[in-house]
């Protein structure tokens, strides 16, 4: 009878270390509750970062075009174009950031970028040729850096028509 009552005291031992009645713990390893661990995702968005994902914001004006991201990848900062696709050939294309020789905004976390009326005095980072009065007409685009240190990846895009710059 005393070999019974020990067997018995061992098997609940073995028990009370493994809530699944088929696990074999004797690795010692503990058993597998089949319970996945969560991750930390103060956020509640679809990754499991901490931090809130990046947001992209183009508000046009009379006076020109107001350009901010919220939480921001602020090691390489992103570029910011923009082409008046619903203008068809007619169109400026001249700050989309993806034809020859077209002036390329840098963006950090904001931008203010100030409408002035002729193509040349359009100016990287300060100036643009857009503004409200042909906001329903322009597309824009966000370009991050990729995993070549390049801003080849376009991480939004908005506006009349995000087909321009492949999206």
């Amino acid at each position: 009878m005393k070999n019974l009552t020990l067997a018995l005291m061992g098997l609940t031992a073995l028990s009370i270390g493994c809530a699944d009645k088929d696990c074999d713990d004797t690795a010692g390893e503990g058993c597998d509750t089949g319970a996945e661990e969560a991750d930390a995702d103060a956020d509640a968005d679809a990754d499991a970062d901490a931090d809130a994902d990046a947001t992209f914001a183009v508000t046009f004006s009379d006076t020109g075009v107001e350009v901010a991201v919220t939480n921001a990848d602020m090691v390489g900062g992103y570029f910011f174009g923009m082409a008046e696709t619903g203008a068809g050939d007619a169109g400026w294309y001249g700050e989309d950031c993806v034809s020859d020789g077209s002036i390329c905004h840098d963006l950090y976390d904001s931008l203010s970028l100030t409408t002035v009326g002729a193509v040349g005095d359009v100016a990287a980072n300060s100036t643009t040729l857009h503004s409200a009065a042909i906001e329903s007409a322009v597309t824009y685009a966000f370009w991050g850096l990729d995993d070549a240190g390049e801003y080849n990846d376009m991480v939004n895009c908005g506006g009349n028509d995000c087909a321009y710059y492949g999206g």
